[in-house]
């Protein structure tokens, strides 16, 4: 299993408004088959920028390689990411792209923070990641649980929420519905 250690979670992770010397994305994903009622789990893991190639790409490029190959094009995927940032403008259009040529995948994405939002092509292209189908969404306390339960080597302690995890929520999901 990929996991990340306790620490760079949290460091990578916290939902700040401000986030400084936080320049590499982590990228937690779960791929599961729409299989009637319940979903099943197919893959998970972690991807992270790799020789200035950001977590996304890696992503796709694993998933059109590795994954792609074995699955049924009948059949219906449901990926989920859990982002320490937002994707940026490049990155985002390509996932459009992506999304456009593989009608058989839901995307969600959960993010702690938004990348970059000021830049008119920023928020462009997330607009454009959600006409595609994609669900954009900023992380929430739930998320968070979630993600630290099945991607961090956590020793099976429990999530501990930072002072600041609603207020910035609030703030980071406000600005998203803004954009959005």
């Amino acid at each position: 299993r990929n996991l990340i250690s306790q620490e760079t979670f949290k460091f990578h992770f916290e939902n700040l408004r401000y986030a400084k010397n936080r320049n590499n994305t982590f990228l937690c994903y779960e791929v599961t088959r729409k299989d009637c009622d319940s979903p099943v789990s197919l893959y998970h893991g972690v991807f992270t920028n790799k020789d200035d190639i950001h977590a996304e790409i890696c992503f796709l490029y694993w998933f059109h390689d590795k994954v792609l190959k074995v699955l049924s094009p009948r059949e219906e995927f449901m990926v989920t990411w859990y982002m320490s940032w937002s994707p940026c403008f490049k990155c985002a259009e390509q996932v459009v792209r992506f999304l456009a040529t593989h009608h058989n995948l839901s995307l969600d994405i959960f993010s702690s923070r938004l990348y970059n939002v000021s830049k008119p092509e920023t928020q462009q292209n997330l607009c454009r990641l959600v006409l595609e189908g994609a669900q954009v969404a900023a992380m929430d306390l739930y998320e968070f649980k979630k993600c630290w339960k099945k991607f961090v080597d956590n020793d099976g302690r429990r999530f501990r929420p930072w002072e600041s995890l609603l207020t910035n929520f609030r703030y980071q999901d406000s600005k998203l519905q803004e954009i959005l």
